[in-house]
């Protein structure tokens, strides 16, 4: 049952167009790392930032909340020769990404992006043809574990390998991990399913096929969800069930639950149109409702480089932000409070505050009441007992007022709908029962 909010400001009549937009998503969970992919390092050839490729920033989706930020990257770039130094330029690339996540509270997954092959005289070599490939691809991984074991990071082994079945790359994998473990990581490591990491493949009765041995005990199985009909990601042809992606990652979670391995998607996304959204929205609320099994999840495409008509873009297009990511949004965030001003006003802005402190610095609010609001979202987890929120008109003089056009609170079913006008300042109360 949904009770409203204890509201101490004017109650308004405004319910406009905020109805017909804002998604329903169910409640988060805290033990699953909500995450993206942020695109760049692995773009393009040649090794010139900005012109064969974009060097990627993911401070929009740190300031949103985003716990995991996976940064795939191609080895030639970071590698140039076999055996070599790591490249000082694309290592201080990796390490500002991965400086900026640890300080906004994210962990890092390291993605070599190299579809099962390792370069050599930068060629691709297949892992599983190629023994020289093989040694030079370990010694790639240890250096890896040496150059980044002490960060706040997950060290994957691979980018979607196809080229064989997990019982024939169970072997290098296993060289891999131990390897990583010799240098003192006992991060995550993140083994890839082989056949493009198809998620659909892993049930009971057709289980993940390979015998990994991490002498650390702390890995996971990474695999790939796209709700196209060939499970590609290109969206050429048009999703076919609302409830694809639950029903392909449905063996999946079986086995895990079986096996005790815990699993995380590493790519997954959906286009915006309302087949798209109703199915991705599906396949994120199944995640959220099995965080036993899911140790993490990186929705695709974030990243500087990708088109406006690209249709899993994450970026914001002309400062709106997709509805790709708002969804995700709603599985990060604990609440979200939503503002508006009027149209024609002067720049607004919005003081935040729990229990009596401030929860950062004033939010500006561009969004106006003849359109969409404005989301922000309050990361504070909420405890047992009541809470006293406070929201402040911080404008400028002469700016007009602000008003609060609704709140969600996920997962307490205290829940309810705050609908006040900010001249001054607006208090109400959320109960959270024990």
């Amino acid at each position: 049952m949904r009770r409203p909010f204890h509201i101490a400001c004017a109650i308004l009549a405004y319910l406009s167009s905020f109805a017909a937009t804002r998604p329903a998503i169910a409640g988060g969970n805290d033990d699953i790392l909500w995450g993206v992919n942020v695109s760049g390092l692995e773009f393009g050839k040649g090794p010139i930032a900005g012109t064969n490729y974009p060097i990627p920033d993911p401070g929009y989706y740190l300031s949103r909340g985003v716990r995991l930020v996976r940064v795939p990257f191609q080895i030639v770039r970071l590698q140039p020769a076999p055996n070599g130094p790591f490249a000082p330029d694309m290592l201080g690339y990796l390490k500002t990404i991965v400086a900026q996540n640890s300080a906004a509270g994210a962990i890092t997954v390291l993605d070599p992006h190299s579809y099962g092959t390792y370069p050599i005289d930068n060629q691709p070599q297949d892992l599983l043809k190629n023994p020289t490939a093989q040694a030079d691809y370990v010694d790639f991984m240890q250096r890896l574990a040496e150059t980044f074991g002490h960060d706040n990071v997950a060290i994957g082994l691979m980018n979607e390998p196809h080229t064989g079945g997990d019982a024939d790359y169970a072997p290098l994998w296993n060289q891999a991990i131990a390897a990583i473990r010799q240098t003192g990581f006992s991060g995550v490591i993140i083994v890839p399913h082989s056949h493009w990491s198809t998620a659909s493949d892993i049930t009971p009765a057709t289980p993940f096929a390979g015998h990994i041995v991490d002498p650390g005990n702390n890995w996971v199985l990474e695999l790939h969800l796209y709700l196209d009909p060939d499970n590609s990601g290109t969206y050429k042809k048009p999703i076919a069930s609302p409830t694809v992606g639950v029903d392909r990652l449905a063996g999946a979670i079986a086995w895990s639950r079986q096996s005790k391995i815990r699993l995380f998607i590493g790519e997954t996304g959906a286009p915006s149109n309302p087949v798209g959204l109703a199915a991705y929205q599906a396949l994120l609320q199944n995640i959220a409702a099995n965080p036993d099994v899911l140790w993490g999840v990186a929705i695709w495409g974030g990243g500087p480089w990708w088109k406006p008509n690209y249709p899993m873009r994450l970026e914001p297009l002309e400062g709106v932000d997709q509805p790709q990511f708002l969804m995700l949004e709603y599985m990060i965030s604990p609440q979200l409070l939503y503002f508006a001003a009027d149209p024609g006003s002067t720049a607004s802005a919005v003081k935040i505050q729990l229990d009596g402190k401030d929860l950062g610095p004033p939010v500006t609010i561009t969004a106006l009441r003849s359109g969409v609001p404005q989301a922000v979202p309050i990361f504070s987890k909420l405890g047992a007992g009541t809470h006293h929120i406070r929201v402040l008109n911080a404008g400028p003089a002469g700016s007009g007022p602000v008003y609060i056009v609704d709140a969600t609170w996920k997962g307490q079913p205290d829940s309810g709908h705050a609908y006040g006008k900010i001249t001054n300042s607006c208090d109400f109360d959320i109960v959270v029962p024990n």
